[in-house]
């Protein structure tokens, strides 16, 4: 009697993980455990299927409460021997080190004819966000004394030669074009830049040197923000490239000018100071986001002036 009820217990325990090996499993991962303050978190949700089983994807970006969620990639799908496999991956970010626990997320599921929802689990994981190591000694250096450099008394002759033949040079060219343009009339044409003309030039010259295509994302960041604080300096007449964001925000808002850039500016600027100040490293889509919003930022706030030429003063 004995041998038949274990002969039993052991067939049912090993169709029940026969079952549950070939139905569903669900995993989740990061790609590390260990980040730095401002950077991407990528975490990662696998679901393994059999055909006849419908999975609800969970909503991950509400579920995850101690990260700030950055965005969601495509997900992958694809049959392997009879099973189908989805990849999902999302983006979060924290801008405060700590130690974190990534909670368990539910996944639901329904069984070919049963309509009653089952449910596994993830298993939860715990990352480690680290501060910025930052030395305060590490630019602090003594003053050096300035160099003297002793020269033979022959150079220093031949160098005084040379300051004086340059005068000399130079005033005899003088008279001689004064001489030649005397007595004629000379009309100067300047043309005179305005603002978005400057600035709408540079930004098409920044955007053709692909910085942050080839790696040189902080030097992008820090030249398009000095185009667009630029601007601003020349168009409403503030010292722009002297104030922090929040003041130049604040400024806008006062402009009636400027009410259809304020909301644009905001996001611009919260980028930059990401990249700035918390060692954000931003996805291709931000970078290529800024370049827009500086365009839209100088065409939104163009002025046409009645003449942009200056006509100089007729000498005779």
């Amino acid at each position: 009697m004995v041998k038949i009820f274990r002969l039993t217990f052991l067939l049912f325990a090993l169709s029940f993980v026969s079952v549950d090996a070939q139905s569903i499993s669900v995993s989740a991962a990061t790609d590390t455990t260990s980040y730095k303050v401002g950077d991407y978190i990528t975490l990662a949700l696998e679901f393994s299927y059999n055909k006849s089983i419908k999975v609800e994807i969970p909503s991950v970006k509400d579920s995850i409460k101690v990260l700030d969620y950055i965005q969601t990639l495509p997900s992958e799908k694809k049959e392997s021997e009879g099973m189908i496999v989805e990849l999902h991956k999302f983006i979060f970010s924290k801008y405060d080190s700590a130690v974190v626990t990534i909670p368990s997320l539910l996944v639901y599921y329904t069984e070919a004819n049963n309509t009653d929802k089952k449910f596994l689990a993830t298993t939860p994981i715990t990352i480690t966000i680290n501060k910025l190591q930052i030395n305060p000694q590490e630019d602090i250096r003594d003053v050096k004394e300035p160099m003297l450099i002793s020269l033979p008394w022959w150079i220093i002759l031949l160098i005084i030669l040379g300051i004086v033949v340059l005068a000399v040079g130079i005033y005899y060219l003088y008279n001689f074009l004064k001489k030649r343009k005397e007595g004629k009339a000379e009309i100067k044409t300047e043309l005179i830049f305005l603002p978005h003309e400057i600035a709408l030039a540079k930004l098409d010259e920044l955007d053709g040197k692909k910085l942050w295509q080839s790696g040189k994302i902080k030097e992008y960041h820090t030249e398009v923000t000095q185009i667009v604080r630029e601007y601003f300096e020349n168009r409403f007449k503030f010292r722009a490239l002297e104030m922090p964001s929040s003041e130049i925000l604040s400024v806008l808002s006062y402009l009636e000018e400027a009410n259809t850039i304020v909301e644009t500016a905001d996001k611009f600027f919260t980028n930059a100071d990401l990249v700035k100040f918390a060692k954000f490293e931003p996805m291709p889509q931000v970078n290529d986001e800024m370049l827009k919003q500086a365009y839209e930022i100088v065409k939104q706030t163009i002025t046409t002036p009645v003449n942009s030429t200056k006509v100089g003063e007729v000498n005779v």
